[in-house]
């Protein structure tokens, strides 16, 4: 029987684009793959004709020789037969559809199938939690092989004649520089090495499926707001045997309202009084260990800065804690009674300049050094 017109086949003009070539396979393959049709029979026929001819067309040098010479194509014209690619075959149709699923090389050896996509998710902890470590369950969508049929993609199945189960086949191709040798994914069973004959109703087919599964997440001490822990293996399932990709767990610690980090440091307001600052005083400030005692010596200035050695995080993948710097804020008060204000009036004069020397550097340089 004749063979069909190529550009009928794909239901183009004679002067498509290729992205229009493209386009009209991509659309017409999926909807005569095989897969998509397990009870029709001509569907696999009408695979091999749509592919054919966008092998032809999707190649300018190939397509030139088919609009000159139609299926009759002199040897050395246009290439190697149809397709005209020495380099080609299989390779191109089966990376436009299935995005370089099978692939190979044209000489002769295939590439391994592919590694599985890696999967992320996020946690939420508490800075307390980022520092001594914590564990976390995440729910995450993976892909994974059906378990119903294994990932064969039919519950009943038998090996495929063409490539013997390999799912790949070799082509042997005459061209301008000698014989060549291109593999790629088999035509007649779509590179899974097995012909399916009652597809599964679980995975329609597909021989994977789309489930949302439970892992436990280690979240390790020190850890800093937004580093990603990696999770070996259990992201997408790989094809035919490849390793599944890797979860990646992205961690955001929550603001503590009384301690900030600043690196390995955690930095803590602690509000005193005028008076206190001016006599001195012992006070409390929250440390990752709990409430801890500091001393406030007197005349204590505004943004001075008390250092806790050893109170702060602890160093991600190494020995020690960082500090915990606590900046003196200095109240002024801002209610006075009548009382109140004449004893400060007295205070003032009695006081001359030397009261007030001796305080160091400047309130901005005290809190610049804190960050330094």
């Amino acid at each position: 029987m004749a063979k069909r017109d190529y550009y009928e086949i794909l239901g183009l003009q004679r002067e498509a684009s290729e992205t229009e070539i493209k386009k009209s396979y991509r659309r017409l393959a999926r909807e005569h793959h095989p897969d998509a049709n397990p009870d029709d029979a001509g569907a696999e026929e009408r695979f091999k004709e749509l592919t054919e001819a966008y092998e032809v067309l999707s190649n300018p040098e190939s397509r030139r020789a088919y609009d000159t010479y139609g299926h009759q194509v002199p040897r050395g014209a246009g290439g190697a037969g149809p397709g005209g690619d020495p380099f080609g075959g299989f390779q191109d149709i089966f990376d436009a559809f299935f995005g370089d699923r099978f692939g190979g090389s044209f000489f002769g050896g295939a590439r391994a199938p592919a590694r599985g996509e890696d999967v992320e998710a996020e946690v939420e902890v508490s800075l307390r939690e980022a520092a001594f470590g914590t564990e976390r369950e995440v729910n995450v969508q993976v892909v994974k092989n059906c378990e119903v049929c294994d990932g064969v993609g039919g519950t009943k199945s038998r090996q495929c004649e063409t490539c013997g189960g390999v799912g790949a086949v070799r082509t042997v191709r005459e061209s301008m520089l000698g014989q060549m040798v291109s593999t790629g994914a088999c035509p007649t069973c779509s590179g899974r090495g097995r012909i399916i004959e009652e597809s599964c109703e679980n995975c329609y087919g597909s021989g994977r499926v789309s489930e949302v599964v439970t892992r436990r997440v280690s979240v390790p001490g020190g850890i800093e707001g937004g580093m990603r822990i990696r999770h070996s293996g259990q992201g997408h399932k790989g094809e035919r045997g490849a390793p599944a990709g890797d979860l990646y767990v992205r961690v955001r610690v929550q603001e503590d309202p009384e301690l900030m980090r600043d690196g390995d440091d955690l930095v803590h307001r602690m509000r005193v009084n005028f008076v206190d600052a001016s006599l001195g005083t012992e006070a409390e400030v929250p440390t990752l260990d709990g409430r801890k005692s500091v001393k406030v010596e007197p005349g204590t200035q505004p943004g001075e800065t008390l250092t806790l050695r050893g109170e702060g995080m602890p160093r991600l993948r190494r020995r020690g804690r960082g500090d915990l710097k606590v900046v003196v804020d200095v109240m002024v008060p801002t209610r006075l009674n009548h009382e109140q204000r004449d004893l400060l009036r007295r205070f003032d004069e009695i006081s001359g300049a030397e009261t007030y020397n001796g305080g160091g550097d400047s309130f901005f340089d005290r809190l610049r050094a804190v960050f330094r």
